[in-house]
């Protein structure tokens, strides 16, 4: 089929001169299957639209201009990598060049990131691994794959999308994670961690049982390391025995389980030659024949020898190193991530291994590389929960967010009861949480990126008498929920959940997004499920959960800025179990709000007021138990009732339709209307454009409720 060309004139503005101008932008549809599957926004020219750029055979699908200038105004000239467009540029140049194009794109990175506020550390960590990846293999025919989004910029600058990287987490604009719908360079999604390896296992065997000889790279972390599902898939790629090239990126060296005796493993000359050896074809074949003789012999001769093997190379390897071996996966390394030239030269002796099996090549960087001392100063950053950004603010000018409240009334209550202790999960840690670890330091435990670990941990610290509050952001809790079910609810052990980064999480877009918890969790017959309208409530839910003994607790708290209200003694005092309250009292509508949106309601309800009508609005505090006496007054003294969650279908508005439905007052003149999150992944955007699209905002609760009194014209109105 044909595909048509459309030219476009975009906009850009020039930061430095304030001037504005118009550029030429060419678009043709691409024609891989797979887009078809994409949606497409008509107002949004950028989040799943295929750009193409042919060049020797190879397509890609969002690319840079060949005019860069008029894209860029920067201080440091990037000749170099003003010549790539695509990876397919990288394979004329010389080993020196491609060290220009790292310090190039070092610098480039570091301007960018700057700007757009977001982590930089672990993109810096593999310039020069990203640039070899691409050097050897053959993107977009070859599959690589990320397990983290933020070790993937580089990626994007080289694969046709730097135009585009100063609007990164923007609305309508580039993900800060790879996407096959953004590029069709992301051969899978990056953005929890540890499904590279499974996802591309699954490719590798595709591609063997379809006959197809195209390679698969996968890029994992420190962090993923920690991770559960990483184990189970290396194992069985080492039972598969498909090819599959497994990179390690080992920033922060956390193969030492001692790390205060050597921070790193000592990569000189003599150890860069066994590397260079064991990733050999001549070598491999050697093994591989020795292999066969000794099966030949028998007699316990190829036992014994592969015991040898794997006992020698132990020995050149670092400390740990056997343990992939174990798993089933030949090991290579370590390698110096920062010298291009070694990195090519194991890469291509890996590449050029037609049955090798799965491989592990194991890449030290160091994630300060090429840093100058201005950047070494911005990079401390304020790490949220699930996401890293530098600290914007001053010192000491930071707002207070729900996280410093939560830490604040967690520490005042360590305080006093000895018990407590708090269990922490999920991909970065919120810097408040540093406050409580400084101050309890044998009494905070961060597990890292092991959810399922750090709830039954929580269970077994919960039996053994202590009091657990175990913290963990809403999407990452997801993976945990087969252990929050059998290893806490269903034994009725007190562990105390926070869930914190509930609901619409901003620039994080839809894979942080706290969407389902209050669903998961309040279908759980023996869980207490609560959420607090403000941080006074947030104050005293801790003091709740603190108290509680005898069944599981959790409460929800979003990741935003708090009303700055003054944290009174009222803080300090526990809510009785399953009792909401009622705010503002009216006669016209109720609206029931839940958590955070209890805001949103007296918004509304302040809307309302200036129309003449009087709204009631009470904060449900509780999910489950449900405060039906509230909830009964509600549907007596009303004849509308609105509920207002910031969560999927299914929560909170489901326990209330399932109590009033069998308590009969539908039955009469009550009119419900439940608000909630659209059955759909809400893309990156601000909080405010977010939740406009989602319809939380006090007008779209206002425009409900004028659209159930039959106002329908002042409910457009108000909405325009």
């Amino acid at each position: 089929m044909d595909t048509a060309a459309f030219e476009y004139s975009l906009v850009i503005s020039d930061q430095f001169h304030g001037k504005f101008r118009a550029l030429p932008f060419k678009w043709e549809p691409s024609s891989f299957s797979y887009q078809s599957r994409c949606e497409f926004s008509r107002n949004n020219l950028y989040p799943c639209v295929s750009f193409n750029s042919k060049s020797k055979g190879y397509v890609g699908q969002i690319h840079a201009s060949p005019h860069i200038s008029d894209f860029f105004w920067e201080e440091t000239p990037t000749p170099i990598l003003d010549m790539v467009e695509n990876p397919i540029h990288l394979k004329n140049l010389s080993p020196k060049e491609l060290k220009l194009l790292a310090d190039e794109v070092r610098s480039e990175l570091s301007r960018i990131m700057s700007e757009v506020q977001k982590p930089i550390k672990a993109s810096l960590s593999v310039v020069e691994l990203t640039i070899a990846i691409h050097y050897v293999f053959h993107a977009p025919v070859d599959k690589i794959l990320w397990d983290m989004g933020e070790q993937t910029y580089v990626h994007k600058l080289l694969t046709g999308r730097r135009f585009l990287m100063e609007t990164l987490s923007k609305s309508g604009s580039l993900c800060a994670y790879t996407s096959h719908c953004e590029s069709e360079y992301d051969s899978f999604a990056a953005a929890h961690g540890c499904n590279s390896i499974s996802a591309g296992l699954g490719m590798a065997v595709a591609r063997d049982i379809k006959g197809k000889r195209d390679r698969i790279v996968t890029v994992i972390s420190n962090e993923t390391t920690l991770a559960g599902q990483l184990y189970e898939a290396m194992g069985n790629a080492g039972y598969l025995d498909s090819n599959l090239v497994v990179i390690l990126n080992d920033s922060r060296h956390s193969l030492h389980p001692k790390p205060e005796e050597g921070t790193q493993t000592p990569i000189n000359a003599l150890s860069s030659t066994l590397t260079k050896l064991q990733s050999s074809k001549s070598f491999r074949k050697f093994r591989e024949v020795a292999k066969e003789l000794t099966k030949k012999i028998g007699k316990g001769i190829h036992e014994w020898a592969a015991k040898i093997d794997e006992y020698t190379r132990g020995m050149v390897g670092p400390t740990g190193s056997t343990l992939f071996e174990e798993l089933g996966l030949y090991y290579i390394g370590p390698v110096d991530g920062h010298n291009i030239e070694d990195l090519i030269c194991v890469l291509q002796e890996v590449a050029s291994l037609d049955s090798m099996g799965p491989v592990l090549v194991h890449v030290m960087t160091d994630e300060k590389q090429g840093l100058e001392d201005k950047h070494k100063s911005n990079t401390a950053g304020n790490c949220s929960e699930g996401s890293c950004h530098d600290d914007p603010f001053p010192s000491g000018a930071l707002p207070r967010t729900f996280s410093d409240c939560f830490v604040e009334a967690l520490s005042f209550h360590a305080e006093k009861d000895k018990d407590i202790v708090a269990v922490h999960a999920g991909m970065g840690m919120d810097v408040s949480l540093e406050v409580f670890k400084q101050k309890f330091p044998n009494r905070f435990f961060d597990v890292g990126m092991a959810e399922q670990h750090a709830v039954t941990f929580s269970a077994g610290l919960a039996i053994g008498g202590l009091k657990p509050f175990c913290i963990i952001p809403s999407a990452f809790l997801q993976r945990a929920y087969d252990q929050v079910v059998y290893d806490v609810d269903w034994q009725k052990i007190p562990v105390r959940f926070a869930v914190s980064s509930a609901g619409l999480v901003g620039s994080d877009g839809p894979v942080r997004c706290g969407s389902f918890d209050i669903t998961f969790m309040s279908c759980l017959p023996n869980m207490i499920v609560m959420a607090p309208s403000d941080e006074i409530e947030l104050a005293r839910m801790v003091a709740t959960a603190a108290q509680i003994e005898d069944r599981p607790i959790c409460f929800r708290y979003p990741r935003g800025v708090v009303l700055g209200k003054n944290n009174s003694a009222d803080g300090e005092m526990p809510i009785q179990i399953g009792k909401g309250k009622v705010l503002i009292e009216g006669k016209d509508v109720a609206l029931l709000g839940y958590g955070a949106m209890v805001q949103n309601c007296l918004h509304a309800q302040s809307l309302l007021s200036e129309l003449g009508v009087e709204v009631t609005v009470a904060d449900a505090r509780f999910c489950k138990p449900l405060d039906i006496k509230l909830v009964r007054q509600l549907c007596k003294n009303h004849s509308f009732l609105i509920t207002v969650e910031e969560g999927s279908i299914g929560g909170f508005g489901s326990h209330v339709a399932q109590f009033i439905a069998l308590d009969g007052k539908l039955d009469g003149r009550v009119k419900w209307r439940p608000i909630v999150l659209p059955d759909t992944y809400i893309e990156q955007a601000s909080l405010k454009e977010q939740f406009s699209r989602a319809g939380l905002t006090g007008h779209h609760i206002a425009a409900t409720a004028l659209s159930l009194l039959g106002r329908t014209r002042e409910a457009l109105l108000l909405m325009c």
